[in-house]
């Protein structure tokens, strides 16, 4: 019953929205209707254009979400193991995570050209720098406790890391992932909106420059179900979290016998 009464106010917005519309032209011309929308979403998805372009943006963002929280978590944990360079390096990185994509999406055309490898060092930028914070704050959570147990077993770097500091970061870690999870759609829609030939991001600008208001919200629908998919996939993996754990801090040959 919880779950309908989310649905409440959308249906209330929508009712009241396609009424409007329906009432007044300045309103439907400036917003559309909720019917128009989901005529021309109907339409570009049996076409098959809007499936080819909704692609080409997942590609983008999910290969540049992926090198962005790896590299950035791998920066992240380094960091951990050098507190000079980390309190050296803190104003630096929070200095470039302030740059607003948007003004440097224009340098990635004369670093990367147009193509995919542009889009995906732009979601790339979009997403380090939240991966690095995230892993960082995470692996500095382990208790004084548990590092003095680790210590005084003469437990390798690698052993600390896997079995301490890398469980005790995964809420941080999958926090970094839904976050970056919106930041690397964002980043892939600028990157198109700036110089592309395809892709969610050239169809609004498209749509945009035609008017066509219908067209460029039916867009704006893709964008959205795109980002709950990617928010979905994270909770998914979310779940798993324990055995996710149980793979890569339990050596094999155990997880064999307990099989």
């Amino acid at each position: 019953m919880n779950k309908i009464y989310k649905f409440i106010p959308l249906a209330v917005l929508l009712i009241f929205w396609e009424y409007s519309a329906s009432q007044a032209e300045k309103v439907k011309f400036l917003f559309a209707s909720p019917s128009s929308i989901l005529k021309v979403f109907g339409e570009n998805v049996i076409n098959g254009n809007f499936i080819s372009h909704f692609l080409v943006t997942a590609a983008e963002a999910f290969v540049g979400l992926l090198i962005g929280f790896i590299v950035g978590s791998l920066i992240g944990f380094s960091l951990l193991y050098f507190s000079k360079l980390a309190n050296a390096s803190r104003f630096y990185l929070i200095a470039l995570s302030s740059i607003p994509v948007f003004a440097i999406a224009p340098m990635m055309i004369i670093w990367f050209g147009i193509a995919f490898k542009m889009k995906v060092a732009v979601v790339i930028f979009s997403t380090i720098f939240t991966s690095i914070f995230q892993a960082y704050e995470g692996g500095k959570r382990i208790t004084k406790e548990d590092e003095l147990i680790f210590k005084n077993n003469n437990a390798t770097y690698k052993d600390k890391f896997w079995k301490l500091i890398f469980p005790y970061s995964l809420d941080w870690l999958f926090q970094s992932l839904k976050i970056n999870s919106g930041l690397a759609i964002l980043g892939a829609f600028i990157g198109e909106f700036i110089a592309s030939e395809s892709g969610l991001g050239h169809l609004v600008l498209k749509y945009s420059g035609l008017y066509d208001v219908p067209s460029v919200l039916a867009t704006i629908l893709c964008i959205i179900l795109l980002s709950l998919m990617f928010n979905s996939f994270v909770s998914i993996i979310e779940r798993n979290r324990v055995n996710i754990i149980r793979y890569l801090t339990v050596p094999k040959t155990v997880r064999q016998m307990n099989k």
